[in-house]
């Protein structure tokens, strides 16, 4: 009704179908009488969220379209405002992707249901609340140290801030001094836990965009930063470091050099992400211009953060309400003016450089003094306490663990790094909070993405004959015979299929070289066996079939993808006499063959029944099709040089001139335009577009699974593989062995008089330019993001087609190169040093652990399993007054005679424990204690109910120590 009242279709032209004419009629005093009353009944409430949810909709849509057909910006405004306005539909069925919440770009906590027409998306609605965990009301059913173990779970990447805005709350409200060298030390935890949710922005930031590589180069430096947190805190996420008043402890000897080392060390990083990343052309290419937020839109959409200063608004809460000590140190706010995506990384990567810079400054001049107000430390009186009653406050060594909150409101907010963190408090002279409410950045934030998404592309979001008669001497030949008929097509099939598994491993140890982590290691020596093992494990996986999809399409198209990659191993040749089949079209049929491939994908994205399927499929059609013209005019070209059309002629004729006479010397860049294409006909990266994980899920390959799925993946590595074999073949010499200063006639003598070793040379020899030659694309998947379609499209159509058309000709053909100007030989620049950083990494130490078991060196404060002793427990029973989910069980009786408690029974259910130390901390006899035993990595959690008993025996790693093994085996201790 509501959409019929205020959004009528005037008429459609027969003429122009496709056309309908929109005209937008603004009823102002309606919208507003419904949308603007505060005193609204439920009724009226959900009309009017529906009028705005619908209006909402159709202004999107009418907003791309007006986009589309580039109308300015006034011309919508005046459309909204009543004027009618004619908008051509480019599409009379959209298609609606759901993406989200399980979907590899969404991470579990955001679902956007987004419409799209073709790649472009003209309508998103963002669906929240999939980390909903009911915070606000824990929050009014705790006393303040009861609460803070839970805070950490509002943002587990910045905890360190939501410690802050906890603790800040309170302080206020009660009006407590915090002591300047705890200042200090909460400026430095806050600004560490500044740069490493920064850093876990970034990682995921690149990996969307298909730069795989800087994902693992951030938690290399994030990992430092939670060897400093649990150096100091003893945890490395969930600290609990933060207490009302100061922190929990005083920082441990040596702490501050080593963080001004890790400053000195991450300056370092920062310039080596600046050189990898912020220079990349196609970097640029993907995040400027893109999602561009305006002053005006930042400051009504209620935008705060990065996501703020990077629209030109200078509003820092740190210089703005100067909480803590920011105003004593020298340090500038970071901003941008253009509001694009590239503006919101240039002020989180500038941001972590001032970051350090504050943190420099602080460990530099932090004074001495105590690291928390000593004042708080005492409890307030009450009147005639009882023994067991929750007023009782026991002498603790620790503020109260029943602190009041004054009858009184405020609001509270610090600078997080997603932006503005604050908390609503209104206390009621209780222990516990009467409101308290949460405004996370994050939440606001996401409100404009359905507006940011708008005209922007989706990127930016697999007959037996009897033979009983014949005599057993006649049998033994008939066997024989059919098996030396098998050799030669068993031979080449054994041969792919090692060549797939060598390239296999050897992508994932250069991979996990440039990457600094361990790689295959553990399934046979050097973990050559790893790929084979994987490849087993798919065969003996169920093959799931959709239900509603064409069974036929779905399973031929994985076969047709194989088949037309390994028909093309026929014309590959190891010698002048050691080829399959030597044709005089050789070249030409690879180029036809291999444009088979693509339909097996598109007959496999069409038969999924699955939009993501469907949308790979036809990514790989179009990408196909744009590459393949530039790969053939490069491989007409080569033929017209050599006048052949035989591959064993081809090389033959380079090998005429020797090392020189290589196609690579004459046509430098044909190499370089028939690399290009032969990288995106294997949807390699960055031309991985069809199976983009962060749009797509897995593309064509979505919906396949056992076998299927396994003959896709092993199509991607044959067709990188027979590429290299033809890029050896036409532009390195094949298996020709004239390189200059290596001169080895013996071979050639040899050849004469040996045909086999001849033959094995020249197969050892061609391999072995393949295998080199492989090191190029497997570095490029490592090192670059990935495309958007539209600029794969451009690069293939407006770049590398009119430069491969004079390809033969030199002088036009660099002509045509250096058109482009400045921009190509910078862009090639620049991509030349991200290669350069990525390979100084294959030389470094890996830094991956297995943690906890491999790391050598534990925290004086680590939280592990907790120690009980009996004799010092006088069962006060404060653990239990702190605990957060009143974990402890304390059984006792009272000695009627004496007035003392009696401990009977003390236990832990550690299989709910979270491990937070408040009990060890409030302890006031010390009875308490954490131990190294990390208990969170045993899998039998119904067996982790502790009684006192086993909380009193000593972890095996104490046990297991020399010292202690030693004084436990001495004479004397034997003796008695």
């Amino acid at each position: 009704m509501v959409k019929n009242l205020f959004i009528s279709v005037i008429s459609q032209k027969e003429a122009n179908t496709g056309s309908v004419e929109f005209q937008v009629f603004s009823f102002t005093n309606k919208i507003r009488r419904l949308t603007s009353h505060l005193e609204l009944h439920r009724k009226d409430y959900l009309s009017q969220r529906g009028l705005r949810k619908t209006l909402g909709k159709r202004q999107r849509l009418l907003s791309y379209l007006a986009k589309k057909n580039r109308v300015p910006i006034h011309g919508r405004m005046n459309r909204i405002r009543g004027k009618p306005m004619n908008v051509p539909a480019t599409r009379e069925d959209l298609m609606i992707v759901n993406m989200g919440p399980h979907h590899p770009s969404m991470h579990g906590v955001l679902r956007l249901i987004v419409t799209l027409d073709g790649e472009d998306v003209i309508d998103c609605e963002p669906i929240l609340g999939y980390l909903h965990r009911g915070m606000e009301k824990i929050a009014e059913n705790r006393t303040i140290i009861q609460y803070l173990p839970y805070v950490t779970r509002w943002d587990y990447l910045a905890t360190m801030f939501t410690e802050a805005i906890t603790v800040n709350a309170p302080e206020q409200l009660g009006n407590i001094q915090v002591p300047k060298r705890a200042s200090y030390i909460r400026v430095i935890m806050l600004e560490l836990s500044r740069i490493a949710s920064h850093l876990l922005w970034l990682g995921p930031f690149m990996a969307d965009i298909g730069a795989q590589t800087p994902f693992f180069y951030i938690f290399r430096e994030r990992e430092l930063v939670y060897d400093l947190f649990e150096a100091a805190t003893g945890m490395r996420m969930m600290h609990n470091y933060f207490r009302i008043g100061g922190v929990a402890a005083d920082l441990p000897y040596g702490w501050i050099d080593k963080c001004l080392d890790f400053c000195d060390y991450f300056l370092t990083g920062v310039s080596e992400y600046q050189k990898l990343i912020t220079r990349n052309p196609i970097f640029l290419e993907r995040v400027e211009g893109v999602g561009i937020i305006g002053v005006e839109e930042a400051i009504n959409w209620g935008l705060s953060g990065p996501m703020l200063r990077a629209s030109g608004i200078q509003w820092d809460l740190r210089k703005v309400d100067r909480y803590e000590c920011y105003d004593e140190f020298d340090w500038e706010v970071q901003w941008q003016k253009e509001g694009d995506s590239l503006s919101r990384y240039l002020v989180r990567i500038g941001e972590m450089m001032e970051s350090i810079k504050i943190i420099q400054q602080a460990l530099e001049g932090i004074p001495g003094g105590p690291y928390e107000n000593l004042e708080i430390r005492c409890f307030d009186r009450v009147r005639n306490p009882e023994l067991n009653d929750f007023a009782y406050r026991f002498i603790s060594k620790k503020p109260s663990p029943t602190f009041e909150l004054s009858k009184q409101e405020l609001y509270v907010r610090v600078e997080a790094p997603k932006g503005e963190l604050g908390v609503f408090l209104i206390g009621d002279q209780n222990v516990f909070p009467w409101r308290w409410k949460i405004r996370p950045p994050g939440f606001i934030n996401l409100q404009i993405l359905p507006q940011l998404l708008i005209g922007e592309m989706i990127i930016d979001t697999p007959e037996v004959q009897d033979i009983n008669s014949f005599s057993r001497l006649e049998y033994l030949k008939e066997v024989y015979g059919m098996i030396w008929v098998l050799v030669p097509i068993f031979t080449p099939v054994l041969g792919i299929t090692i060549g797939v598994l060598a390239i296999v491993w050897l992508e994932r140890e250069i991979s996990a070289g440039i990457q600094q982590r361990i790689g295959p290691e553990y399934a046979g020596p050097l973990g050559i066996l790893q790929a084979l093992a994987d490849g087993t494990k798919l065969l003996f996986k169920e093959n799931l079939l959709p239900s509603r999809g064409d069974t036929r399409l779905f399973s031929i198209g994985p076969s047709i993808a194989v088949i037309s990659i390994l028909l093309s191993y026929l014309i590959i040749p190891f010698g002048s006499n050691l080829v399959l089949s030597d044709l005089n079209i050789g070249v030409f049929l690879w180029i036809a063959i291999s444009s088979i491939a693509p339909i097996g994908l598109l007959m496999s994205g069409y038969g999924s029944n699955n939009k993501y399927s469907f949308l790979g499929g036809l990514r790989a059609a179009a990408q196909s099709i744009s590459y393949e013209i530039p790969l053939t005019l490069c491989v007409l070209s080569i033929s017209l040089r050599a006048i052949r059309l035989s591959t064993v002629d081809i090389v033959e004729a380079q090998s005429k001139y020797g090392f020189w006479g290589w196609n690579l010397w004459r046509q430098p860049i044909g190499f370089i335009v028939f690399l290009i294409s032969s990288l995106a006909e294997c949807e390699r990266l960055p031309f991985d577009l069809p199976e983009a994980e962060e749009e797509l899920v897995a593309g064509y390959q979505t919906e396949y699974s056992g076998i299927k799925f396994g003959l896709f993946y092993v199509a991607s590595y044959l067709n990188l593989l027979v590429s290299s074999l033809f890029v050896t073949v036409l532009y390195l010499g094949g298996w020709d062995l004239s390189i200059p200063y290596i001169f080895v006639p013996e071979f050639f003598e040899i050849n004469k008089a040996g045909e086999v070793f001849g033959t094995t040379i020249g197969i050892f020899i061609t391999l072995a330019k393949t295998y080199l030659f492989l090191f190029i694309p497997i570095t490029t998947r490592w090192t670059l993001p990935r495309l958007r379609m539209d600029q794969l499209l451009n690069l293939g159509w407006k770049f590398l087609l009119p430069i491969s058309l004079d390809i033969h000709d030199m002088f036009p053909m660099v002509t045509g190169f250096m058109n482009y100007g400045q921009q190509t030989v910078r862009a090639a620049r620049y991509i030349g040093q991200s290669f350069m950083i990525t390979l100084s990494h294959a030389n470094r130490l890996p830094v991956t652990i297995q943690y906890p078991y491999e790391k050598l060196i534990t925290s004086e404060r680590f939280r592990g399993r907790i120690h009980f002793e009996f004799d010092k427990c006088i069962a006060c029973e404060v653990c239990v007054r702190v605990c957060p989910i009143d974990l402890p069980v304390v059984d006792w009786k009272l000695e009627t005679d004496i007035r003392k408690k009696q401990l009977l029974n003390y236990s832990i259910d550690f299989g709910i424990c979270i491990f937070c130390g408040n009990c060890v901390e409030y302890c006031p006899t010390n009875c308490l204690s954490m131990t190294e035993e990390y208990e969170l990595s045993t899998y039998d959690r119904h067996e982790l109910n502790y009684n006192q008993i086993s909380l009193g025996r000593l972890p095996m790693s104490v046990i297991d120590d020399y010292t202690i093994r030693t004084i436990l085996n001495s004479p004397q201790i034997t003796s008695e």
